[in-house]
């Protein structure tokens, strides 16, 4: 970066060549976010790598009537709209884990320069340890919750995968700071309140829609120009959806679950809706279990309770969100859960079905592992058995009759092999 940050005020940049779908209204630069309705994209959506050959052309045409348009490679996403690139980028703030999982899954994880939290790695690394010769690429790149304008400008990304609402509320940034970083630096695309139904900031509520994960999933691999390794990847996903689905036992057959987030020492415990709306959900809500907390209501995503909460509701299951990670000791939580007076009248616990459970924030890739293995932990007949888990082991090497997606097609897709 200048040290004299004139490209901040210097509209003739190099990002001139990022375009925003529709016009410029006022000073925003960024489209469809102040009452412009975006269609939720398909995911039959056209493929948007494309190119003029000017096949239409009379063969008499001048080479200057020939198009010389380049490819270019576009996303439609609410609240920016559309975005276009020239080129697919090739360095990337992915501050949140869900689009460093999607860098992942599309081989383009090198192009990833930021990362919030240096779990999300270390989580991605478990579910993906099976796969061979897949690789965190960004795993060294994390960094601190939030970050500075300064900090944009210093690293110089082609693509913000950060949604622009989220951002205007945190300290120090403002519409105009958003709209400096896209004009200067590069493009925003993201939309967090999608993770759960969360109501956006009331200035970008007008015309703000929600998506499904696989459906931001396929926008970023349009920019990546990876359309062909989405499509693969989605069809995976179809498929494990279709297999649950058709294994489900009847509704009236299911187990109650709690969906918990409970400190090592339970001195903290949350919980979070089993079946809500949002990619927060992608791989509880499928598999239609019984919220043994479904008729509690609270605001935002999780509501603190107490162990005599827990155990008024009484769960068959309960999911410890966390647990693969750094951030919860699982076998010292089940210890405390044996040893706790409360704790041990819990159904889950005496008959031991407290269960791991990775990250909410997922990405495709932990999505289809978390899909298949929270239905092995509530449908054990139906789906195989989930093995007990120890602190530091990697997700289990299941044969190929007991997998309900195919691991080596993943890999294989993400790695070119395919």
């Amino acid at each position: 970066m200048n040290e004299d940050n004139t490209n901040r005020t210097n509209p003739l940049t190099r990002r001139t060549a990022i375009k925003y779908g529709g016009a410029l209204a006022g000073t925003g630069l960024l489209a469809g976010c102040t009452g412009q309705s975006q269609e939720e994209p398909s995911s039959e959506s056209t493929p948007t790598n494309k190119s003029g050959d000017g096949s239409d052309e009379s063969e008499e045409s001048t080479d200057a009537e020939e198009s010389t348009e380049e490819p270019t490679y576009t996303a439609e996403l609410s609240p920016v709209g559309e975005v276009t690139l020239e080129e697919p980028p090739t360095n990337v703030f992915a501050h949140f884990p869900w689009f460093a999982d999607m860098a992942t899954a599309l081989d383009r994880g090198e192009s990833v320069n930021s990362v919030w939290w240096d779990g999300t790695a270390s989580t991605l690394e478990y579910f993906t340890a099976g796969l061979d010769d897949v690789e965190i690429a960004w795993r060294d790149r994390t960094g601190a919750y939030g970050f500075e304008k300064e900090q944009l400008y210093e690293l110089d990304s082609d693509l913000h995968l950060v949604d622009p609402a989220w951002v205007t509320t945190q300290d120090n940034w403002a519409r105009e700071d958003i709209d400096e970083i896209a004009e200067n630096v590069g493009p925003w695309l993201g939309n967090y309140y999608s993770s759960f139904h969360q109501s956006p900031p009331d200035k970008w509520a007008d015309g703000y829609e929600y998506h499904r994960l696989w459906d931001v999933f396929e926008q970023v691999g349009n920019l990546y120009g990876e359309r062909t390794r989405y499509e693969q990847l989605r069809a995976v996903h179809d498929d494990l959806l279709d297999t649950i689905e058709a294994g489900l036992p009847p509704e009236d057959e299911r187990p109650t679950a709690a969906y918990l987030s409970i400190s090592t020492d339970l001195s903290a415990i949350y919980v979070i809706r089993l079946n809500a709306p949002g990619y927060f959900n992608a791989h509880t809500r499928p598999l239609g279990a019984v919220d043994a907390f479904g008729g509690e209501e609270w605001d935002g995503a999780f509501k603190q309770v107490d162990m005599e909460a827990v155990l008024e509701a009484d769960p068959d299951a309960i999911l410890s969100l966390w647990t693969v990670t750094d951030a919860v000791d699982f076998e010292e939580l089940r210890r405390n859960l044996d040893d706790d007076p409360v704790g041990r009248e819990l159904a889950a616990v005496q008959n031991d079905r407290v269960t791991v459970q990775g990250t909410r924030w997922q990405g495709p890739l932990m999505n289809l592992f978390q899909l298949e293995m929270t239905a092995k932990q509530l449908y054990s007949d139906q789906f195989g058995a989930w093995p007990t888990y120890e602190n530091g082991d990697t997700y289990p090497e299941f044969t190929e009759e007991e997998q309900l997606f195919d691991h080596q097609r993943v890999a294989d897709i993400i790695t070119g092999d395919d």
